[in-house]
C-alpha cells in the first residue's frame, strides 16, 4: 500500500532592505548567527554598529552570500575566500579604470 504524503511549500516575496539586523542578515544568507559572527571575526564582513546592535547593509549581505557560495558551495577555505574577494574588488577597480579610459578616448 502506498502512503500518501504532503509537501508544504511556502513562497514569500523578497523585499530587500537597506539595513539588516544580525538575525536578518544571517537568514538572508542561509547562515547561522554564530557563522556570521565567525566571518566577522575573520574580517570578511564587518557590518556597522548602530545604537547597541550590529547592522548589515545590502552590500554586506551580497558579500555574505558570495562568501557562503565560495566556502560551502565550492569548498574554498576562508583564507582562500579572502584572497578571492580581494582579487574581485581589484578586478572591479581595474574595470572601472578601463571604462573611464574608454570614455576619455
Amino acid at each position: 500500500m502506498i502512503k500518501p504524503y504532503v509537501t508544504h511549500i511556502v513562497l514569500q516575496q523578497y523585499h530587500p532592505s537597506s539595513i539588516y539586523s544580525e538575525r536578518e542578515a544571517a537568514a538572508a544568507c542561509n547562515l547561522s548567527i554564530s557563522a556570521l559572527r565567525s566571518l566577522r571575526a575573520f574580517g570578511l564582513v564587518m557590518g556597522e554598529v548602530i545604537g547597541k546592535q550590529r547592522r548589515y547593509s545590502e552590500e554586506d549581505v551580497v558579500q555574505l552570500r558570495q562568501i557562503h557560495r565560495l566556502h560551502h558551495g565550492l569548498g574554498i577555505n576562508l583564507a582562500g575566500v579572502e584572497v578571492i574577494l580581494h582579487l574581485l574588488k581589484r578586478l572591479e577597480a581595474v574595470e572601472q579604470e578601463l571604462a573611464q579610459e574608454r570614455e576619455r578616448i
